[in-house]
């Protein structure tokens, strides 16, 4: 059983960085999500530095150019950025092996983030009914499923983003699989990223919870023990960028393979910031 997860906190400070979720039923009453404020609380650096060791992190901790709207926590199965203002995750990170991967049967508790801070506003299941979007996991439940209490970890509402029932339960599910394998069939340690690309005024639903146009996926190709250091410009990394959209069915998620370079620029994010950069600069331009 993991340690309890511990809140990271980041305000106004710079940013140091797939077993679908159908929209499953909702099993239990949620607590009141808490008041909406128009920007996070002040910076924390020890925050920042702690996220930065987590083992999820080891990549780097993902950075943008925005530093009004990143709260980080620590869920100890992952590492996130939570964006306040959209109501939805920015990124998660979460470092993935075999050992990760087992048994367990699906929690299905989704559930409103108790972590955040007070004074923001928290997504409940509730936020997603009747609108025909899946509560679309990051960080997968498949990834975490050695014990029910690490499963039930990645069904906290600040893991989801909404989710067309054609990305979540086929192209992205895909995805997923596929990482597994290289997990489980190739015996590699893998550095995922995953998040949300969003319009400059997206759709929402719920309370608020905007609608990403697409979801993007980073995974660096490792053996075990590796880390960035460890990163070549031969190093195997796979990116995609999928349209949240009924039309995603139309061709295989291979098709939707990118650069690196291509998601850091839909996002505005930097990401593998530990990575040498002479070693960045060929990986991230790689081409599928």
């Amino acid at each position: 059983m993991t340690r309890a997860s511990r809140v990271r906190l980041v305000g106004a400070a710079i940013v140091v960085a797939i077993a679908g979720c159908a929209g499953a039923r909702l099993a239990r009453v949620e607590p009141a999500p808490g008041p909406v404020v128009t920007a996070p609380p002040p910076p924390a650096a020890p925050v920042i530095e702690g996220i930065a060791k987590s083992v999820h992190a080891a990549m780097g901790v993902p950075k943008d150019g925005d530093d009004t709207d990143d709260v980080l926590l620590d869920r100890d199965a992952f590492v996130l950025s939570y964006n306040p203002k959209l109501e939805d995750p920015n990124w998660v990170s979460w470092r993935l092996s075999a050992a990760d991967i087992g048994d367990v049967e699906r929690q299905d508790d989704f559930r409103i983030d108790q972590d955040l801070p007070g004074g923001l506003y928290r997504v409940t299941p509730k936020d997603y009914a009747k609108s025909g979007f899946d509560r679309g996991h990051l960080c997968p439940s498949k990834d975490r499923s050695t014990s029910p209490e690490v499963n039930s970890l990645t069904f906290v509402m600040t893991n989801m983003q909404p989710q067309r029932p054609e990305l979540n339960r086929h192209r992205w599910k895909e995805m997923e699989e596929f990482t597994r394998d290289l997990a489980i069939g190739r015996q590699k340690q893998l550095y995922v990223i995953a998040g949300g690309i969003f319009d400059a005024n997206p759709k929402t639903i719920g309370h608020g919870v905007a609608v990403p146009k697409a979801a993007y996926k980073i995974i660096v190709v490792l053996e075990h023990g590796q880390g960035a250091k460890d990163v070549t410009a031969a190093t195997e990394v796979i990116a995609a960028i999928m349209p949240n959209s009924k039309s995603v069915t139309s061709k295989p998620w291979t098709d939707y393979r990118v650069s690196i370079d291509e998601v850091e620029a839909a996002t505005g994010y930097d990401f593998l910031g530990r990575v040498p950069e002479d070693v960045q600069r060929v990986i991230e331009a790689k081409r599928p």
